[in-house]
Parts: C-alpha cells; sequence; structure tokens
C-alpha cells in the first residue's frame, strides 16, 4: 500500500490559506489517509505494543525520515495542532469532552514528502502522544509515553496552555525522570547525565498555547525564545525545594540544547466555539491566530530535520526497528539503552540490508547471457553494483556490522554465481558434445557412403564448423577446446578413413584393371597369334603364285612353242594357201585366233603384275599388324607394372588396349578382304589360264595335225586361294571385350553392434561414438564429468562396461 501519494492543494490551503503549498508534496486524499495507533498499552498483560500497520507504513517508507511528535498536557488540543500541519480540519481524533481521546503513540499513515535545504528528499512522521498528566495514568507509565516520543522524534513539540511558569516546569518533571529511565550505553550508571544524553535528543519547541502575556522586559519587546531561556534561569537558594526547581531547569537545558519556543494567541473568543474547534471555518478564527498556524507550520517544518543517532540517518524501517527495540527493553522491565538498541537495530537493518542485496542480485543478473566466462563475469560484476546499491540505501550502524553483513551477502551472491555459472557451462559444454557427436556421425555417415569423396567430407566439416561457431547454445570454455579436438581428432581420422577406404578401391580397380589389362595382353597375344597365322597363310599364298608363275611361264612356253607351231603352220598354211585356195578362209580365222590369243597374252601379263601389286599391300599390312600388337603389348607392359600408382594412366592402357583390340579387328577385316582379293585375282587368273589352255586347243585342233608340243597343265593343276590360307586366323579376336569393365563397388562396412544385452561391444566404437551412447541413454552428468577430468578411451569403456546387469 502506497502512503505517499501527496496532498491536494486545494484541502491544505482551505485549512491554511497562507501556508505554502509546497509543505504538502503528495497528494493523497482524506478518504485514503487515517490516524494509525504505533504504541499502546495492554492493560491485561501490564505491556506495550506495537501497531503492525504502522510498522508496516514505516517499512515501506524508504529513504530519510524525520518526525515530530508533539506531548503535552491532555485536552489542550495536540490533535488540532497535527491536523493543522496536515493542513486538514479531521485526521487525528479531536474531543470535545474532558475526556482523552489519545492513548499512547499515534501517527499519521503517509509521511509528508520534504524537501532539505540542500535538496535531498525525506519523509516526515507525524506523532501524537497521549496526555502527560491524564487521570488514569500513573507517574511511571507518563514517563514511558514521555521518552519514548522523546527517543523516537526529531523535533519533540511540547503543547501547553498559558505561559510559562513553576507549575508548567514542574509538569516537565517527566526530564528528570527521563534521565533516570534511559542510558546511553549499558554500562552507564543509574541514570544517564542529559549532557551525553542530548546527542540523541530532538529538537526541542515550547508551545504556548492561549498566551495572552506581553512579551517585554524592561520596557523592551522579547523573542518567545528569550522568554524561554529567561525561565529557565536557575533560581537562588540551596534548599531542596529550590534545588529540585533548578534540577528540573538544569535537566531541560542539557536534554534539549536545540531549543525554542512559540506563542499562539487564543483562536476564538467565543467559549462554544473552542468545543468544536476542529471543524470551525477559517473565516471565524482570528486572524492574528491564522498567522501564528502559518509561522508555526514555516517553523516546524524548518527544524523537523531527519531523525539522526550520532552521524546514522534513520530510515522508515530503521525508525520501525528502533521502536520495536525501545518498546522490547520496556517490555523487559529494563532501561531503554540507546546504543544497545541502536546497535540491535544497525544490525537487524544490515541483516535486512544484506537480504536485500540478495534479492536486487537476483532481479539485476541478467541469465541469458553466452556461457563465456566474460559475459558471466560482467553480468555477476553489473548485479553486485545493483546489490551494493540496495544494501547502502538500508544498512546502518558502525562499519563493522556493515562490513560483517556485506560480506555474507557477497559470499551468497559468490556462491549463487559459482553454482549458477557450473550449471550454465555445464549446459553449454553439453551442448558442445552433443553438437559434437551429431557432427561426428555425420561424417561416418559420408566415410561409409558410396561414391564420397574427401572434397565432400571436407564441406561438410565447413558447415559444422560454421553451426557450431554461431550457436549460442554451445559456448564456454571448452567449445572451442572442443571444436580444435574435433578437427584434429574426429575429422582427422574421418579424413584418414576415407583416404584408406579410396585407397582400398583404387586397389580393388586396379586389381580389375590388371585383370582386364591380362585378358587385353591375352588378346593381344592372341591377335599376334592369328597375324602370324595370316602371314602363314600370306606365304602359303605366295608359294601357290609362285606356283601360279611358274604354270604362267610354261604356258608362256607353251604358248611360244605354239606360237612356232602357228608360225609352221602359217608356213604351211601359206604354202597350203597356196595349193589351196580354198582354204583361205580358214587361214584368215587362225590368224584371227592367233591375234586374239597375243592379246589374251597380254592381260594375262597385266593381271599378274597386279596380283604382285596386291601380295606387296598384304605384306605391308601385315607389317603394320605387327607394330601395332608390339605397341600393345608394350603398353599393356607399363599399365601392368604401374597400376599401383595412378589409377588414370591405368585407364590410358585400358583405352590403349581397345584401341589395339579395334586395329587388331581392323587388321583382321583387312587380311580378310586382301585374302578375297586374291582369291579373286587368282580366280581370274586360273579362268584366264583355262581361257588360254582352251585358245591353244582350238589353236592345236585348227592347226596342223602334226603338232608335237605338249599340252598346257590342265585347271586342275592351278591351284585355288580358298578360305584355307586364313584359317589358321580363328574367330578368337571377336572374344575380346567390347564394352568398358564394370563399376567397382565396395561393400559398406558392418557396423558394430551391441552384443551384451543393449552394451555395446566398446572395442569396435571410437570415444566419440562412446560419448553419444552415453547421453542417448541419459549419462549426460557422466559424460560431462569424464570429460572435464579428460579420460582416456579406456576409461570411457571401463564405465560402459561397468553398466552391464
Amino acid at each position: 500500500m502506497n502512503y505517499l501519494s501527496g496532498w491536494r492543494k486545494s484541502g491544505a490551503q482551505a485549512a491554511h490559506p497562507n501556508i505554502e503549498s509546497a509543505h504538502f508534496s503528495s497528494g493523497s486524499d482524506a478518504g485514503s489517509t487515517r490516524s494509525l495507533e504505533l504504541v499502546r498499552y495492554n492493560g491485561d498483560t501490564g505491556k506495550f505494543e506495537l501497531g503492525e500497520e504502522a510498522l508496516s507504513v514505516l517499512r515501506n517508507t524508504h529513504g530519510p525520515v524525520g518526525v515530530v511528535a508533539v506531548a503535552g498536557r491532555a485536552r489542550q488540543g495536540k490533535s488540532y495542532i497535527l491536523n493543522q500541519l496536515l493542513g486538514r480540519s479531521g485526521g487525528f481524533t479531536v474531543g470535545p469532552t474532558h475526556r482523552p481521546c489519545t492513548k499512547g503513540l499515534w501517527m499519521w499513515s503517509a509521511p509528508v514528502q520534504r524537501t532539505a535545504a540542500d535538496g535531498s528528499k525525506y519523509s516526515l512522521v507525524l506523532l501524537d502522544t497521549e496526555g502527560i498528566d491524564a487521570y488514569d495514568q500513573t507517574g511511571q507509565y507518563s514517563t514511558q509515553i514521555f521518552s519514548l516520543a522523546v527517543l523516537l522524534s526529531s523535533l519533540f513539540l511540547y503543547n501547553q496552555m498559558g505561559g510559562i511558569d513553576e507549575a508548567a516546569l514542574d509538569r516537565l518533571s517527566l526530564v528528570t525522570e527521563m534521565t533516570k529511565h534511559i542510558r546511553v550505553r549499558a554500562s552507564d550508571g543509574a541514570s544517564a547525565d542529559p549532557s551525553e544524553l542530548s546527542a540523541f535528543t530532538p529538537s526541542f519547541v515550547w508551545l504556548l498555547r492561549d498566551f495572552y502575556l506581553k512579551l517585554e522586559e524592561d520596557g523592551r519587546k522579547v523573542t518567545p525564545r528569550d522568554y524561554l531561556e529567561s525561565a529557565l534561569q536557575l533560581l537562588p537558594g540551596t534548599n531542596a525545594a529550590v534545588q529540585s526547581k533548578n534540577n528540573i531547569r538544569e535537566s531541560i537545558k542539557a536534554l534539549f540544547p536545540d531549543r525554542d519556543c512559540f506563542t499562539l494567541v487564543r483562536p476564538v473568543n467565543e467559549e462554544d466555539a473552542l468545543a468544536k474547534l476542529d471543524t470551525l471555518p477559517t473565516s471565524q478564527l482570528r486572524p492574528e491566530f491564522k498567522q501564528g498556524l502559518a509561522n508555526l507550520t514555516k517553523l516546524t517544518f524548518q527544524k523537523a530535520m531527519p531523525k539522526r543517532l550520532g552521524s546514522q540517518v534513520l530510515t522508515g524501517p530503521s525508525l520501525a526497528a528502533l521502536a520495536e527495540a525501545y518498546v522490547g527493553a520496556i517490555n523487559a522491565g529494563a532501561v531503554p539503552t540507546i546504543a544497545t538498541a541502536w546497535q540491535g537495530v544497525a544490525e537487524a537493518e544490515s541483516r535486512r540490508a544484506a537480504d536485500a542485496a540478495e534479492v536486487a542480485y537476483a532481479a539485476a543478473f541478467q541469465q541469458d547471457v553466452p556461457a563465456e566466462d566474460t559475459a558471466l563475469e560482467s553480468a555477476h560484476q553489473s548485479a553486485l553494483l545493483e546489490a551494493q546499491r540496495a544494501f547502502d540505501a538500508v544498512a546502518l550502524g558502525d562499519e563493522i556490522v556493515k562490513k560483517a553483513n556485506e560480506k555474507r551477502w557477497r559470499e551468497s551472491c559468490a556462491s549463487r554465481f559459482r553454482e549458477y555459472r557450473e550449471k550454465k557451462l555445464a549446459t553449454a559444454e553439453l551442448a558442445c558434445e552433443r553438437a559434437i557427436n551429431e557432427a561426428s556421425a555425420r561424417l561416418g555417415e559420408i566415410v561409409r557412403s558410396d561414391g564420397a569423396t574427401l572434397d565432400d567430407l571436407r564441406k561438410e566439416a565447413a558447415a559444422f564448423q560454421e553451426r557450431y561457431s554461431a550457436s549460442r547454445e554451445c559456448a564456454g570454455p571448452a567449445k572451442w577446446r572442443r571444436l580444435a579436438d574435433f578437427m584434429r581428432d574426429v575429422y582427422g581420422n574421418a579424413q584418414r578413413d576415407m583416404a584408406a577406404r579410396q585407397a582400398e578401391r583404387q586397389k580393388v580397380a586396379a586389381q580389375q584393371a590388371q585383370q582386364a589389362a591380362a585378358t587385353a595382353q591375352a588378346a593381344v597375344q592372341q591377335a599376334s597369334a592369328r597375324a602370324t597365322a595370316a602371314e602363314g597363310s600370306v606365304g602359303t599364298m605366295q608359294a601357290r603364285i609362285a606356283d601360279l608363275e611358274r604354270q604362267l611361264t610354261k604356258a608362256h612356253a607353251d604358248l611360244a612353242n605354239e606360237r612356232a607351231a602357228c608360225a609352221t603352220a602359217s608356213a604351211k598354211l601359206t604354202q597350203i594357201s597356196q595349193s589351196n585356195q580354198s582354204r583361205d578362209s580358214e587361214r584368215a580365222a587362225m590368224a584371227e585366233q592367233l591375234h586374239r590369243a597375243q592379246e589374251s597374252d597380254s592381260q594375262a601379263r597385266a593381271e599378274l603384275l597386279n596380283l604382285q601389286h596386291q601380295v606387296g599391300a598384304l605384306y605391308q599390312q601385315l607389317a603394320e599388324e605387327r607394330t601395332r600388337a608390339d605397341g600393345l603389348q608394350r603398353q599393356v607392359q607399363e599399365s601392368g607394372s604401374g597400376w599401383a600408382s595412378e589409377k588414370g594412366r591405368m585407364e590410358a592402357a585400358l583405352d590403349s588396349v581397345t584401341a589395339a583390340r579395334d586395329a587388331a579387328q581392323a587388321a583382321r577385316s583387312s587380311s580378310e578382304a586382301a585374302r578375297t582379293a586374291a582369291e579373286q585375282q587368282a580366280a581370274s587368273l586360273s579362268a584366264q589360264v583355262v581361257s588360254l589352255q582352251n585358245e591353244i586347243a582350238a589353236l592345236r585342233s585348227s592347226g596342223a595335225a602334226r603338232t608335237t608340243a605338249a599340252a598346257p597343265p590342265s585347271v586342275a593343276a592351278v591351284p585355288s586361294l580358298d578360305d584355307e590360307m586364313f584359317e589358321d586366323a580363328a574367330p578368337e579376336m571377336d572374344a575380346a571385350p567390347s564394352a568398358p569393365p564394370a563399376p567397382i563397388t565396395t561393400a559398406a562396412p558392418a557396423v558394430p553392434a551391441s552384443t551384451r544385452g543393449g552394451i555395446p561391444d566398446t572395442a569396435k566404437m571410437t570415444v566419440a561414438a562412446m560419448k553419444e551412447w552415453l547421453t542417448e541413454t541419459g549419462h549426460e552428468a557422466k559424460v560431462w564429468e569424464m570429460s572435464q577430468s579428460k579420460a582416456k578411451k579406456a576409461d570411457w569403456a571401463a564405465y560402459i562396461n561397468s553398466l552391464q546387469p
């Protein structure tokens, strides 16, 4: 509940038109504030009690507080003066009868907000006290109420009707009695020294109500203060009565060194109006009284400064604690000791300040900072500054008390910070571990996948590094160390595994290429054998051609003989022609046949020359075939010796083998074409020989009957050029591979499986795999602990094996 909400200007000015509105700065309306019982006496228990509602208001009034306490005889308008200070016609109860209205100590629920001369803000608490001489009071009770009002206030306003006389001074004998009921320190004697006690007493204003005397002395005007000092002058004499009166005067002067006096005239002249003064309109008050109220209000606010105990300025909570300490001492039958009470208040307030500092630390600490030592320490120091401000705003007492409590809250905050830091860093490191495990698993998948390359591995590692670096969850001192370990160990091992797998695949490919090269070499050897067989066939064909040439030479010889025979026959025909004219036409026909035989001989010679040219071309093709076969064999040998070093050269060797195979096939086709051409040429030559033989036979049959030349070789004697000359060149070349080798594949290795009732085989696992398994099975704390201790692989394996049921 906020009681510091301010006063309405209209209400204050209506009650006191001459009071500046700055005196009242809160603004609460009359309905939201009221008087609260601070101290009451319980007649059943004989103890004083504190009002919890009033204490709550004080505890919620932060910052310095001043206290104005109004005391005096009962039924003389103390509550009325307080209501005028509040600027209202009602507030503290004002009774119209002779019975006192105020019992104990009462305070206003909303402290008045004030500004000191130095500009500092403070709150002003107003206290109304029970009359000191009520008919139902004891002397001790009056002294206790009076003492509490003096001890708690910073301005003590003593309200009295009329002037200062001996009776009025006698009534203030409570001051002397008070010194017997208050101690500055526990070690003091039976009564406190008033001069020493004055360091803790408030300013004192003696308010003289309905004052009608003229303040003159020896014909000159004197001030109310002068009037007070004159009244406090010691009386002459040494008897007991005088000494008692002088003790009162000395006690007042010693106890209240800062003292003043203020006079107020009678507010109205009518007696009936005095009974209802609190509700009387201001227009019916005497102008002198209204002006006096305004001056009194101004004086009160000037003197009512924040309450001090020594060098310490009291706050609302410390004032509440001090009231509890004083009342507790009175109830315990002890004499209130200011130093002891203050020490207790200081210790309590310092403890409360320490608690407030811890609360402020918890509220100010930013828990969303990254899990980095620098950021965490910065948040810690910033929260400590807020905690220090909260502590300084509440803590009271000497430095020893404050230092002890400051140490307590600082140690508590440090402990909280250490615990939070450890949890924060553990969570961040667990996030790092989880990210590392996921990345390790991903790299393992890439290593085991078919067709993956080192470049794929590098791209995945770079992508993970970028995600890991930008992650806020992955943080802490171990973040970059774990990344370095990952790049060195996991990524390095993955690279080595990938290189080993690629080398294995290359080895298998090289073996397959070697096998293909061996197959190609065998094919080349077969092609070479075929070429050799073809060469043998060409030799056979050459032998046959030579035989044909011999037969043709023999035919030429026979033809020459026939020509000779023809010449002889021609001579004989000439003779016959001469002897027989009827044979002229036959002789002409024979001449024609001879001409045709000569033309046939020329054609046969030309065809023989052409056949010789074709045989030469066949020899040249055979030489080229052998050259290609030798080159192919060298390439195969080079391929066989270098397969393990370079895959590219293997592929080139395979291409060379394929080219050699194609060349061999082309050579075979060329050989077959040459064989066909040779067969055709031989057939043509054989046909020409047969034709020539037929012509010779015709000449023989048409020539002289006495021709004795031997017959030409028969057609059966001319060997035919059939397919047997190439029968050794079997179609093995067709068996040469006409398509590239099948793609080389490797099977993915088996992943180690759990073999012992859910516990994996640690002998086949890496450290990262064991960490990942432990994290997935709920052992994150153990993973973090073993990671912190930098456990070895054997330690990880031993812990996993210990989980075997």
